[in-house]
């Protein structure tokens, strides 16, 4: 799966990365910055994007996602934000809590990419939450 990963931290962002591409997934970024994300997600078309909350602006990542939503890119927030989450929940397909354990992003996506192919899902790691 091709995934945009925004993420303002940069060892956060680099540790998602290399998880992802462990587990065989293409990644873009990690941008960290909405503009960026923006220009990546528009060449590349990635299918899923794993998006921060709070980029250079609190809640910079809420609307970040409503825009990936126009461009038909679904996402999942990645965030210790649960509130802010949640009650943006119409925005992403799920949140992966902050802090987390690296290795429950390939398996959280995994889960996302089953909800998106309209398969069961497998179990869910403890740090995502689906909406």
């Amino acid at each position: 799966m091709l995934i945009l990963i925004v993420e303002d931290d940069p060892i956060c962002g680099l540790s998602v990365a290399y998880a992802l591409e462990e587990a065989g997934h293409a990644v873009i970024g990690p941008a960290s910055r909405q503009a960026e994300a923006l220009s990546l997600a528009q060449r590349f078309r990635p299918q899923l994007a794993l998006v921060d909350i709070d980029l250079e602006h609190p809640g910079e990542g809420i609307e970040l996602a409503r825009l990936l939503r126009e461009m038909d890119v679904q996402s999942v927030f990645v965030s210790a934000q649960h509130g802010v989450a949640s009650q943006n929940s119409e925005l992403a397909l799920g949140l992966i809590g902050k802090p987390f354990d690296p290795e429950d992003v390939p398996r959280s996506v995994e889960v996302v990419a089953a909800l998106m192919r309209g398969a069961p899902p497998p179990p869910s790691p403890r740090s995502l939450r689906l909406f």
